[in-house]
């Protein structure tokens, strides 16, 4: 494994009783994160206020700024919280009849 675990693989370990931060690598614990900003390698950003003026001129992307006509598409990649709010919200609308198309429904969402 390589990185920080998934919330998958937290609950095998959890239910085979694994420790699962040995399946951690060590960079990514709090010895390792306090130990680079100490040895001064990185150095946080200073105040907005201290920073030097760019020599470069930004430029937007103009096909970015256009918005075209439909609902925009998100390239973000769902997870298991999606996939469960989209249930609950199947569940309650099945029980409680709404987006059915009787008379007098109304929808709460």
């Amino acid at each position: 494994m390589d990185g920080i675990l998934c919330s998958h693989a937290l609950e095998v370990c959890r239910e085979y009783a694994i420790d699962p931060i040995i399946y951690v690598p060590e960079c990514y614990s709090t010895t390792e994160y306090a130990l680079t900003y100490s040895l001064g390698f990185f150095a946080p950003l200073p105040n907005m206020e201290e920073w030097d003026e760019p020599n470069f001129q930004l430029r937007h992307n103009l096909d970015r700024m256009i918005r075209r006509r439909g609902r925009d598409v998100t390239s973000r990649i769902h997870n298991e919280i999606d996939w469960a709010q989209t249930r609950a919200r199947q569940q309650y609308q099945a029980q409680d009849g709404v987006g059915a198309s009787t008379q007098g429904s109304t929808s709460r969402c």
